[in-house]
């Protein structure tokens, strides 16, 4: 009898976790279910880093238990409060949250109104670095195509005989998504792709709106001037 009841006890005093308890819609109320449910260790975590730092640290780097109870990847209640204050981006909205939390338990102003501030001018300075590349025809030392036709000249140029012949000699140009982790990663991410460029406004005009639809789409018709068909990616490109 006593054993039972000691088990009773222990089940009544344990925390609820973040699972059992409502999606938040505003912070304060992120604030009471953080306080019951994070545990004292990643609570001093949150607390004693600096705030530029928390989102990288390990513990929230890959996301916190929170970021996926709350539904933060899809959108819930709170990022559609945050997004109502003016914040934008899963990122951001996540760091919003730490940062608020992490100046609640520190006993200081949340300053949302400050933080909104910070974001809206770091995404201004953002914005203008992005613009900027739009009209260069080099990126940290390397030559960005201009359009799909030179695309396939700088392919000639990039890769090796080896590389070409493998894929003008694939069944179909559908099967250039094996190359997709390999050639395709450094066209997205030395073509700015991901962070803006020429060839990326010129991809996104033309309503290609992910940089691996772009990869895709360049690999492919690749493939077609390998082996002298012009007339799909002419087609496409007017």
């Amino acid at each position: 009898m006593i054993k039972a009841c000691f088990c009773i006890a222990q089940v009544e005093n344990e925390k609820p976790t973040v699972l059992d308890l409502p999606i938040p819609t505003d912070l304060e109320k992120c604030f009471q279910i953080l306080d019951q449910t994070m545990d004292a260790a990643t609570q001093a975590i949150v607390k004693t880093l600096p705030e530029d730092s928390i989102y990288y640290h390990r513990a929230f780097h890959c996301g916190a238990e929170f970021y996926y109870a709350w539904n933060l990847p899809e959108g819930s209640a709170i990022t559609q409060y945050l997004n109502g204050k003016g914040i934008f981006g899963l990122r951001e909205i996540y760091e919003t949250i730490l940062i608020s939390y992490h100046r609640y338990l520190n006993g200081t102003s949340v300053d949302l109104e400050g933080q909104i501030k910070h974001y809206k001018a770091k995404k201004k300075a953002e914005y203008a670095i992005y613009l900027s590349k739009l009209d260069k025809d080099t990126l940290d030392g390397i030559y960005i195509p201009k359009d799909l036709e030179d695309c396939f000249i700088q392919l000639d140029k990039i890769l090796s005989s080896e590389e070409r012949s493998a894929i003008k000699l694939l069944k179909h140009k559908s099967e250039t998504a094996q190359y997709q982790l390999h050639i395709g990663l450094w066209v997205r991410n030395n073509w700015g792709l991901w962070s803006g460029s020429r060839l990326q406004k010129y991809l996104q005009d033309r309503k290609l709106t992910t940089p691996d639809a772009m990869s895709v789409l360049i690999l492919e018709y690749y493939y077609d001037w390998l082996n002298n068909k012009p007339e799909d990616w002419k087609k496409w490109a007017q």
